[in-house]
C-alpha cells in the first residue's frame, strides 16, 4: 500500500478546482489561459447536443486544464481517469490512491459555475459582433473538448455495432489539426477535438423556400413584354399606344380638362378599333399575371401547415400630415401572407380578398408595372417596340378595373 501522506493531494484538488469545460487555449494555443466550467443548474433541456443539454441528461462532461504548466498534464491524468471512471487495474497504487481520494471532489465540482481569465478578452480570441439594441454584443465561440470526447465514444460505439447491424448509418469522421506540434499544451482531451464528424450539406427544399419567400415578400409578378404575333393587331396596337401617350399629354395641358384631372380622371380620345386592341393587350397581360397569382397560392397551400401564424404586427409608417414616423398596427388578412405584404399582392394570391377595394388597389399596382417596360410585337421582319408613359397610369388603372368588373372569370 502507498503512503498517501507523501502524495501532494492539494495540488490535484487545486488543478481539479481550476478545470474548465471551455478553454481559451482551444482557440489559440498561445493565448493566455482561461475558461468556463458549467454548473448543473445551467442544464438546458433542448433536442440538440451541447454541454448544457448533456447536463440535462445527467451526463458528466469531463473538464480539462486551462494550460499545461509544470506537472499539470501529469496531474490531470489521474483527474481524467476519475472523471471517466477508467479501469485502474494496470495503474500503480499511488495513482489509485489519488483517484479514490479526489472522487468526492468531482461529485461536488459542478455545484457552482466557474470562470477564470476572462476579465479581458485577448485580441487572438475570435469574436462575433451581434447587434443588441443600439450597441453590439461580442461573442467568442469556444468548443468543449469534453463534449467532443463524449461524442467520439458514441461514434465509436455505433461503428462497432454497425459491424453486425447493417441498418445503422455509417458515420464519417475527418481530421482537424489543433494544438500545433504539441497538442498536450491545449489540453488532455484535445485529441478528441481532432475527429470532427463529416456531414454532407443538407439539400435545399425549393418548394418550402419558395413558399416562405412568397409568404414574407409577396409575389414579384412579371409583365410579358413579348406579345403574340398578329399582323392585323400590330398596326392597331402601335396606333393605340401612340394615341394614349399623346392623348394623355394633351389632356394634361388643356385648361378645360384641369377639373377632370384634379378629380383623378384622365381621358383621351378613342374609337372602336383602339378600344378593341386595348382590351386585347390588357387582357393578355391580366391573364398571365392572375395565373402567376394562382401558381403562388398553390405553392403556399402545399406547405400551409409550416407557415408562421402571424396575426398582427406593429409597423412604422411616415405620416405626411405630421411629417413624423408613426406606429401602425397591421392585421393579417389571410394566413397565406405576412401582414406587411401589399394588399394588391395579397389579393392577387388569395381570391377571398378580391373585393372592390382590392380591385382599385391592384389595378393601379398593375398599371404602374405596365408602364415600366417596353413591349415588342413581332411582325414579318424586325420586332416593333413601344413604351407607355407614366402619365398613362390612371387611365390604364381605370381600364384594368373595368376588365376585372366585366370579366369576372379573370378575377377568380
Amino acid at each position: 500500500m502507498s503512503d498517501a501522506s507523501t502524495i501532494p493531494i492539494d495540488q490535484y484538488r487545486q488543478t481539479l478546482a481550476e478545470s474548465v469545460h471551455f478553454s481559451n487555449k482551444t482557440i489559440n494555443s498561445n493565448i493566455e489561459k482561461g475558461g468556463i466550467r458549467l454548473a448543473k443548474s445551467q442544464a438546458l433541456d433542448l433536442p440538440y447536443i451541447s454541454a448544457r443539454t448533456l447536463l440535462a441528461d445527467d451526463i458528466t462532461i469531463p473538464t480539462d486544464y486551462q494550460a499545461n504548466a509544470g506537472k499539470t498534464a501529469t496531474i490531470f491524468k489521474a483527474i481524467k481517469s476519475a472523471m471517466l471512471d477508467e479501469d485502474l487495474s494496470e495503474q500503480d497504487d499511488d495513482f489509485k490512491t489519488v483517484v479514490n481520494t479526489i472522487q468526492p471532489d468531482i461529485v461536488s465540482l459542478f455545484d457552482t459555475p466557474y470562470q477564470a481569465g476572462l476579465e479581458h478578452i485577448n485580441i487572438r480570441m475570435r469574436q462575433l459582433l451581434l447587434p443588441k439594441s443600439d450597441d453590439y454584443l461580442s461573442i467568442s465561440p469556444i468548443s468543449s473538448a469534453g463534449v467532443n470526447h463524449w461524442l467520439n465514444d458514441e461514434v465509436d460505439d455505433i461503428k462497432e455495432a454497425r459491424k453486425t447491424d447493417n441498418d445503422l448509418h455509417s458515420i464519417t469522421t475527418a481530421v482537424f489539426g489543433i494544438g500545433g506540434a504539441n497538442p498536450q499544451n491545449v489540453g488532455s482531451l484535445v485529441r478528441a477535438m481532432q475527429r470532427p464528424i463529416y456531414l454532407t450539406a443538407p439539400t435545399a427544399n425549393d418548394t418550402i423556400r419558395q413558399a416562405f419567400s412568397l409568404y414574407y415578400k409577396g409575389l414579384d409578378y412579371y409583365i410579358p413584354n413579348k406579345l403574340p404575333k398578329d399582323k392585323l393587331v400590330q398596326p392597331a396596337l402601335l396606333a393605340w399606344a401612340d394615341l394614349v401617350n399623346q392623348g394623355i399629354a394633351t389632356t394634361e395641358k388643356h385648361l378645360n380638362n384641369q377639373d377632370w384631372k384634379n378629380k383623378g380622371i384622365e381621358a383621351t380620345s378613342t374609337n372602336m378599333d383602339s378600344r378593341e386592341v386595348e382590351q386585347q393587350f390588357l387582357t393578355h397581360i391580366l391573364r398571365i399575371v392572375l395565373a402567376q397569382g394562382r401558381e403562388a397560392k398553390n405553392s403556399l397551400e402545399q406547405v400551409a401547415d409550416r407557415l408562421p401564424n402571424i396575426t398582427k404586427i406593429s409597423n412604422e409608417a411616415y405620416d405626411e400630415n405630421t411629417g413624423e414616423m408613426v406606429s401602425k398596427e397591421m392585421v393579417a388578412l389571410t394566413p397565406l401572407q405576412h401582414p406587411s405584404v401589399d394588399l394588391a399582392i395579397q389579393g392577387l394570391i388569395d381570391t377571398q380578398l378580391r373585393d372592390e377595394g382590392w380591385m382599385t388597389v391592384f389595378a393601379e399596382h398593375l398599371a404602374k408595372s405596365i408602364v415600366r417596360q417596353s413591349y415588342e410585337v413581332e411582325g414579318q421582319s424586325n420586332p416593333v417596340a413601344f413604351v407607355l408613359e407614366d402619365s398613362t397610369i390612371p387611365f390604364l388603372a381605370r381600364r384594368i378595373r373595368g376588365l376585372l368588373y366585366d370579366l369576372q372569370e379573370l378575377a377568380s
